[in-house]
């Protein structure tokens, strides 16, 4: 049998099939797809505030007028509401940080306007050498007196602080170190070495071992193992290598300094206004407590 011929109406009626047979094959997908989907059970019961609410954001929004820009749609709405609610936790903690900053605000301004004398006695301008170089070898010898006095409070306490419980207050030989040992050293040492050529790298040895010092005396304060053996040998180390380091400088230069320290008038009180040098020497005459 022959084909029958492929005329413009017999393609019309096969286009016509094909559409008629893809519209039924989506309807009846979507047919399933409708009746897969489970209904979702809402209840009926709306939580009275939740209610007073929508009515509250519906007046509020049918009272916008149109120039609004979209920001403030219901101020007024959610200010009533607000106004009866309590506050959230990020304000709470918004309101206790700022007035934890303004408490130490108040502190630090009531610290610049009263400082006690005894704060900051000889870790003041560390950032700031000591110019004169007389000055700053009467600065080293007040050290080496420190330097004693922190050596004889560590024989002191070897004795009179016994252990496990350590009843002494071990923090002064750490305030003492680094309060009248290595903030005065680090201004005056490098003066000598601009004034004198003395070793630069000598500076360096001596305030490493001072840092080196603290370190262990800090570490004496948590009474966990005390040693004063470690502190002992390495302050003098310092003294010691202090002493070299002023055999680079001029000898009647030294003279001068160590007669300029030993001008000073220890009678004076430790807190009182004066050189750097006469204060730490004051402080060691009249065993003044240590404060930093």
């Amino acid at each position: 049998p022959t084909s029958p011929p492929f005329t413009p109406s017999v393609m019309m009626a096969v286009a016509d099939a094909q559409a008629a047979a893809s519209s039924s094959r989506a309807a009846a997908s979507a047919a399933r797809r409708v009746s897969s989907f489970r209904p979702i059970v809402m209840s009926a019961r709306v939580p009275r505030a939740a209610t007073g609410r929508r009515r509250a954001l519906v007046r509020a929004s049918s009272s916008r007028r149109p120039s609004d820009d979209g920001r403030a749609a219901y101020p007024e709405a959610l200010g009533r509401e607000n106004a009866t609610t309590k506050p959230s936790r990020r304000d709470a903690l918004g309101r206790f940080a700022a007035s934890l900053v303004g408490a130490l605000s108040a502190e630090s301004g009531f610290g610049l306007v009263a400082p006690p004398a005894s704060r900051a006695m000889f870790n003041k301008d560390l950032d700031v050498p000591i110019e004169d170089p007389i000055q700053a070898i009467a600065v080293i010898y007040a050290v080496r007196a420190c330097i004693k006095d922190i050596l004889d409070q560590m024989e002191l306490f070897s004795t009179t602080c016994p252990a496990p419980t350590f009843p002494c207050d071990l923090s002064q030989l750490n305030t003492k170190a680094s309060t009248r040992v290595s903030g005065p050293l680090a201004r005056a040492l490098p003066t000598l070495t601009e004034a004198y050529g003395a070793d630069p790298y000598a500076v360096q040895d001596i305030l490493q071992s001072v840092t080196q010092t603290e370190s262990m005396l800090k570490s004496n304060n948590a009474r966990v193992k005390v040693d004063f053996e470690g502190p002992r040998t390495f302050l003098e180390l310092v003294d010691s290598s202090i002493v070299a380091f002023l055999e680079e400088v001029p000898a009647e230069k030294v003279a001068e300094g160590k007669a300029l320290f030993d001008a000073c008038d220890l009678d004076v009180d430790a807190t009182a206004p004066g050189s750097l040098e006469c204060r730490l020497g004051r402080a060691v005459a009249q065993n003044a407590r240590p404060s930093g």
